[in-house]
């Protein structure tokens, strides 16, 4: 009898590993799921500026993870693994992609003036917490660990390194924020003339979804695979965990509820907006994927309404819209879809009862997402007939009905919104479908679909008109 095709993905998050053997047919049929904690990993700086791990630390953890689900293959035959990790940590490894130094996270903002020098410098817009910075912030600070390494790599390029082999290449996902120029498909020029790093101590770079090596026949011999098992370039987390989303056409966005909210889309092209609020990861099939993040989301509510989130989500569902205006900020500054490191939170309300208060915050990140999308369609961007959401604030229905009314589109959430399972649709778009698309199209399914209520539409019209006016009178743009 065939063997059923498998395909796994491994995540590597800030706090732990995570990997997802689907089949064919995807969140239909997760095969098994392991994770396992990377906090041995942590090194403890007294500069807050600083985040690194231990990535010698992150081996016994992967193979703790991959051990399990490998050793459960009976039924199955593993045809195709893919690897994610979190966008901008980076390390320096010799010529046996062995680690010189630890990693320095995808947080670390040690490189603030490294990254204003290249962002004046060249036509490179670059954040203290983007690779490249930080690459040039090692050059200057420590100068004999520089010319020492062979490889700058990324985290994902790492644990690919240590099931294949291979530590030289990388995806031109994870490639972004070291300066992987996306429309030309090669490092600029501007690395090594003006910043003097010699790009021979980059990886090389192929599209995601390109196979490129396979798994080592030590671990093969180990747990009895007598098939060839392919290694196909992955993304970063966010990248990986939108193609979970079951986004796949143009047009079609999806927004990220979680500690903030975050919005990414497939489009044609990619529009420069002139404010620079807008970056864009490239879809291997040629589309951009376009993308930006508010302050806005979890965090605010969790302040203020910590422990009782789940009790009051309950509770609102048959409530009417409140009439409140609330920006739900936790803290000064907005990045998207204005930026203004003033922008503060405000609440308008005539309520008493936090319940109701509690349902004003979830408007109030509605009004903000229409708000994003307002923006995307300004900047040029078309905005598809639906929207994908993924996030924990997409398992809140009260809060989707509440979304769907205001931005006036169906809201569609998947079964499976894992990170490692968006790396397992990669895997097999690289080795079994005939590219991407298909792989969505035939892996994630639908869980949810969430209508807009037309009479609520209305009433949110009026109210979203009132919270675009406060805060033109906080000159928040």
């Amino acid at each position: 009898m065939r063997r059923k095709i498998a395909f796994l993905g491994i995540d590597l998050g800030t706090t732990g590993i995570r990997a997802i053997l689907a089949d064919e047919k995807g969140s239909g049929s997760i095969i098994a799921s392991r994770s396992i904690g990377v906090e041995a990993s942590f090194i403890e700086s007294e500069s807050e500026k600083q985040s690194e791990q231990n990535p010698k630390e992150w081996e016994p953890a992967l193979f703790n993870v991959l051990k399990p689900i490998l050793a459960s293959l009976d039924q199955h035959q593993l045809e195709a693994i893919t690897v994610d990790s979190t966008s901008g940590t980076i390390l320096p490894v010799d010529r046996d992609g062995n680690p010189l130094h630890n990693a320095l996270l995808h947080n670390d903002i040690r490189a603030h003036d490294e990254a204003d020098f290249i962002s004046s410098h060249t036509n490179l817009i670059m954040q203290p917490t983007f690779a490249l910075s930080k690459i040039l912030w090692m050059k200057r600070h420590n100068s004999r660990l520089f010319d020492q390494t062979y490889k700058f790599i990324h985290a994902a390029d790492y644990l690919k390194g240590l099931i294949s082999g291979d530590f030289e290449t990388s995806d031109f996902s994870n490639a972004v924020k070291t300066g992987y120029d996306l429309s030309e498909y090669k490092w600029p020029d501007c690395i090594e003339g003006v910043l003097e790093i010699p790009v021979e101590k980059l990886p090389g770079v192929v599209k995601t979804g390109e196979v490129v090596g396979e798994l080592k026949q030590s671990i093969r011999d180990e747990f009895g695979i007598r098939n060839r098992v392919l290694l196909v370039a992955g993304a970063t987390d966010s990248t990986t965990s939108f193609f979970s989303s079951g986004a796949r056409a143009k047009g079609d966005w999806n927004t990220t509820l979680g500690t903030v909210l975050g919005i990414r889309g497939i489009t044609e092209s990619f529009i420069r907006d002139p404010e620079g609020l807008i970056y864009a990861h490239r879809h291997p099939e040629g589309y951009w994927l376009p993308g930006a993040a508010s302050n806005t989301g979890g965090e605010a509510l969790r302040m203020f309404f910590k422990d009782d989130i789940k009790e009051y989500d309950r509770k609102i569902e048959n409530l009417p819209p409140t009439g409140a205006l609330v920006y739900p900020l936790a803290r000064k500054s907005e990045k998207f879809p204005f930026h203004n490191l003033d922008a503060h939170g405000f609440i308008i309300a005539d309520l008493c009862d936090p319940v109701s208060l509690f349902k004003a915050f979830l408007e109030g990140a509605g009004f903000l997402e229409r708000m994003i999308y307002d923006k995307i369609r300004e900047i040029g961007y078309a905005v598809g007939d639906r929207i994908f959401s993924m996030g924990g604030g997409a398992y809140s229905t009260p809060w989707m009905n509440i979304r769907a009314a205001i931005l006036k589109r169906p809201i569609i959430r998947a079964k499976e919104v894992e990170t490692a399972f968006g790396s397992a649709i990669i895997a097999a778009s690289g080795v079994h479908y005939e590219n991407l698309t298909g792989a969505i199209e035939h892996m994630v399914k639908e869980d949810l679909v969430v209508e807009p209520d037309g009479e609520i539409s209305a009433e949110y019209d009026e109210l979203y008109g009132r919270f675009i006016q406060e805060c033109r009178k906080r000159n928040f743009f």
